[in-house]
């Protein structure tokens, strides 16, 4: 069985020995959308002799498994506290990248002549924070009709904007990833790796709810027909009984009001089912894969769209990976296969017997990601 490894670099140097102290914890929340990646870190500091970082540092945590290793990005300081008794220290950092959009205030206009596509305003916004940006082709080429940034910062217009087109709007590593919501897929329509959730193999506990509430049997959009002078609807359903969800916002046009109905319906579908699963360690997990469970359950085992990733290093515990999901846009039952693409951690074990992280590991960090073009996630 592999041992699971992390270590922390601030601005660039190792300093893992200097805040672990007598122990230290180490947790990265990757999440979609409004929810930027987290970073949090608890260090047990008994005697009061650890030298904290300062606030705005720039930190760099990198965990997996021994030759299976993955860099989570860049994180800036936001908080340091101290407390007692016992003496902590907690850290608690947010994702460079995604800080840098949610400062971006700037109000600018999107007309069709200079920003005929969503593509075009994406690569916009992307290039006035200095990000690159990295776009699914079936979102890229969807026309523009007239978009608007005014009192909305950067990250709070494209989440704005990516919701009638289901996008997921995401900042990862210098990188601002745009690809179909509860999809699975990368930018070059690749699956991101199936998630392996197994009885037996990895999972330590699961938990499922299914709402019978909102449920909805269609989604009712409008917009402003100008050559017949009348307001005008459409109509998407949702495979599911109940009342019309209606979109209170009219839209600009008949394929603007289509899009926006048929992205909420598939956000309504996927809002019928939550499910959170506790695994062993999984340095791949991460936020907009699918994650593959079995052995559980009929109405649990198949596929979950994974909506936040969470994963814990502690010196003193176990290397845990904890994801919460909802179903997948199609929210089709069990789907598991044989031939599926299956991504699972280097503990190719039982779940008995995981051994305790090691701080201080000699490293190649790496991993898949959304970007879909080889890279890692370093920022």
């Amino acid at each position: 069985m592999s041992k699971p490894i992390f270590m922390l670099k601030a601005n660039g140097v190792d300093v893992t020995d200097k805040v672990q102290g007598s122990g230290i914890t180490m947790t990265i929340t990757e999440g979609t959308g409004k929810k930027s990646d987290t970073l949090q870190i608890v260090i047990d500091d008994i005697d009061g002799s650890v030298a904290s970082i300062k606030t705005g540092a720039i930190l760099n945590p990198i965990g997996g498994y021994e030759g299976e290793l993955r860099d989570f990005g860049q994180f800036s300081v936001d908080s340091v506290t101290y407390s007692g008794w016992p003496q902590q220290i907690s850290i608690d950092a947010k994702s460079v990248s995604a800080k840098s959009l949610a400062k971006q205030r700037d109000p600018k206009s999107y007309p069709v002549k200079e920003y005929p596509t969503y593509g075009h305003i994406f690569a916009e916004v992307a290039s006035r924070v200095g990000l690159t940006l990295k776009i699914s082709a079936s979102i890229k080429g969807i026309e523009n009709e007239f978009e608007a940034q005014t009192e909305e910062n950067g990250l709070e217009f494209l989440m704005r904007i990516g919701e009638d087109l289901n996008a997921s709007v995401t900042v990862k590593a210098n990188h601002l990833v745009v690809v179909e919501e509860g999809e699975g897929l990368n930018v070059s329509g690749e699956e991101m790796g199936l998630i392996k959730v197994a009885k037996g193999f990895n999972i330590l506990k699961y938990s499922i709810t299914e709402k019978d509430e909102p449920k909805h049997s269609k989604v009712e959009a409008s917009y402003y027909d100008r050559k017949k002078n009348k307001k005008e609807t459409v109509t998407e359903d949702t495979g599911s009984d109940g009342p019309t969800f209606c979109i209170r916002a009219p839209r600009k046009s008949k394929a603007s009001a289509k899009r926006a109905a048929k992205a909420q319906a598939k956000r309504l579908k996927r809002a019928e089912r939550e499910c959170s699963f506790d695994i062993n360690g999984s340095p791949f997990a991460q936020a907009g894969a699918m994650a593959l469970v079995s052995g559980c359950r009929p109405n649990v085992d198949g596929r979950w769209h994974i909506k936040t990733a969470t994963h814990q290093f502690s010196a003193s515990g176990p290397y845990t990976t904890s994801l919460s999901c909802t179903a997948p846009s199609d929210n089709k039952g069990s789907s598991y296969g044989k031939n599926d693409p299956v991504r699972s951690p280097a503990t190719d074990a039982p779940n008995d017997g995981i051994p305790v992280p090691t701080p201080r590991p000699n490293y190649e960090a790496g991993a898949p990601s959304l970007t879909g073009d080889g890279s890692t996630n370093i920022a």
